[in-house]
């Protein structure tokens, strides 16, 4: 029976076809490209997730504990709801400030004093307002300026505290008016750190209550270096540093910031010492006891937070390494060769007997160069040749219409003064020229110091055979307005100090140059200031010099006169 009972048949599936799995392998091909397009593109947001950034701005490796110095390059800090202007656009005078009553007249307030304010609408922000910025110039040993920001909205000013100079304080010479007060609001991108750090190099903010920073921030257009968060970084190349012959220039870093100032920054290696040694691998041992300045601009002018660059690295072709520090190599010259003649020439420059040899001055590292994090070469010298030179005896006399009570400072490093000067004098002037001063008679004031400003290039003069300096100096002071006293005075000073060699150089700077290089805060206001100061050579034989053409000084009114020179060999 089984036999005739009908089977079903088998089913059949289909056979099974091979699967195409090209599409699969485009699509994880997709994911990983896409994948790394994303990291590569968001790799900073990555990189401060997992090796957040300090406050300085360097970064943390979490693996070992070292902290890399920073580069200025970072994210721009952007204010919220504020827009910029380029250029910025100068308003008429909005009366925000005023003289402090009486500053310019009583010496008890301050010295003169207010000269005005400059306005600047610089940014607008979301909610219909201005930024001002008010530039308050005021003159106390120079010319300076003080900046504020103001909000203006809907008619109505507001200083902002957070972006500005102090006011109505002991030494400010004007008083906010027509102003509200706010404490809150803050423009970041204004507010630069005070340091930056890239390799071995540090950029320190000028404090902001230098009052020299006038001789430095001048208008020279400096050369992009890179970008920061605050603004482009700047070099500006100056004055050429005196006996350099075009090798090295003053030069400064500035930060332009986006109202349009620029923000002054001194570099210093990270491996100089405060006492000038450095902390490095020295191939040459004089290194490892020597200490090093940066080279002075010459004469008794401070460098005022100024740097020589060195401009022509055609110079920079025979260095020679004598000694590292981290990455950064340090090379000096061999004798003979531009950048360590240079060197020599500025060591000559004091005119002091007993001088060593270009030789010995070469090997025992007279001159260094380093190259900063920036790629600009920095020089420096060895203290150990470094002229010593101080504005010499500077001697001052006051000549009023009637007796006054004048107040005087001077913008030096005062070393030594009669009577002590203390933070300025303050005398009782007679018409005479005698000042009284604790119970005390003098007929001048005097000091001697290093000065705030630079000390100017030397391209003129007279030479003189050396047995004719005495009838010329009287000759040339006469010429310039200063009284037989005055010239007897000088003279009696300057003679004995004078070089012992068949010529002399003899080139005066004059009262513009000594108002820069150490200026002077009186007051009351003198109606004719004639401030000469003598710079001085000895030369074995004659040369050419462009001739001095001296100015002639009329005294007329309150006159106050200043005579000085270059003392050579201090230290």
């Amino acid at each position: 029976m089984e036999d005739d009972v009908e089977k079903p048949e088998a089913i059949k599936l289909p056979a099974k076809k091979p699967k195409n799995l090209l599409w699969l392998w485009i699509l994880i091909t997709a994911i990983i490209v896409g994948g790394g397009v994303m990291v590569f593109a968001y790799r900073s947001a990555i990189k401060n997730y997992f090796w957040p950034s300090t406050i300085d701005g360097s970064v943390q490796d979490i693996d070992n504990g070292i902290t890399h110095p920073s580069t200025t390059t970072s994210v721009k800090i952007v204010d919220s709801g504020v827009t910029w202007l380029n250029p910025r656009v100068k308003l008429a005078d909005l009366g925000l400030f005023k003289t402090a009553a009486g500053s310019n007249s009583d010496p008890s307030v301050g010295f003169p004093g207010y000269l005005g304010t400059d306005y600047y609408k610089v940014a607008t922000t979301s909610d219909g307002g201005d930024i001002i910025l008010a530039v308050v110039k005021v003159e106390e040993l120079g010319t300076f300026d003080d900046f504020h920001h103001f909000k203006k909205l809907n008619g109505v000013y507001y200083w902002l505290s957070q972006n500005s100079d102090p006011v109505g304080g002991d030494g400010n010479y004007y008083s906010r008016i027509n102003s509200q007060v706010d404490n809150s609001f803050t423009i970041a991108s204004l507010q630069l750190d005070k340091s930056i750090a890239k390799g071995s190099t540090t950029l320190t903010q000028k404090p902001s209550d230098s009052r020299n920073d006038t001789f430095v921030a001048d208008t020279t257009v400096g050369t992009k270096v890179e970008e920061t968060k605050w603004g482009d970084l700047y070099l500006a190349q100056t004055t050429e540093i005196t006996k350099s012959v075009g090798n090295a220039k003053v030069s400064y870093y500035y930060i332009l910031r986006n109202d349009g100032i620029r923000i002054i920054y001194s570099p210093s290696p990270s491996f100089r010492n405060d006492d000038g040694s450095l902390v490095a691998t020295w191939t040459n041992a004089v290194g490892q006891s020597a200490k090093f300045s940066p080279v002075a601009t010459s004469g008794c002018g401070a460098v005022g937070g100024t740097w020589p660059k060195i401009i022509d690295t055609t110079s920079l072709q025979n260095k020679v390494q004598v000694g590292t520090a981290g990455a950064t190599k340090i090379y000096s010259f061999p004798a003979a060769s531009p950048m360590m003649s240079f060197g020599y020439q500025v060591y000559l420059m004091d005119g002091m007997s007993g001088k060593a040899s270009e030789a010995d001055f070469a090997s025992n590292l007279g001159i260094i160069a380093i190259e900063d994090g920036y790629g600009n070469w920095e020089a420096f010298m060895n203290d150990k040749y470094a002229p010593g030179v101080e504005c010499g005896k500077p001697v001052i006399y006051l000549y009023p219409k009637k007796s006054t009570e004048v107040s005087l400072k001077v913008g030096a490093n005062v070393t030594k003064s009669d009577p002590a000067y203390n933070s300025g004098w303050r005398v009782l002037a007679s018409p005479s020229g005698l000042l009284s001063l604790g119970g005390k008679t003098y007929d001048s004031l005097f000091w001697e110091g290093t000065g705030w400003g630079s000390y100017p290039a030397v391209t003129n003069g007279t030479v003189v055979e050396s047995s004719k300096i005495a009838e010329t100096i009287t000759s040339q002071l006469l010429s310039m307005g200063l009284n037989s006293k005055e010239i007897a005075d000088f003279k009696a000073f300057w003679l004995p100090k004078m070089p012992q060699t068949p010529f002399t150089r003899l080139t005066w700077l004059t009262t513009d140059q000594m108002n820069t290089l150490a200026p002077l805060a009186v007051s009351p206001k003198p109606d004719t200031t004639i401030r000469v100061f003598l710079d001085f050579e000895g030369l074995q034989s004659k040369i050419n010099i462009a001739p001095q053409i001296l100015p002639k000084y009329q005294r007329v009114g309150f006159t106050l006169v200043e005579w000085g020179g270059l003392l050579k060999g201090k230290k």
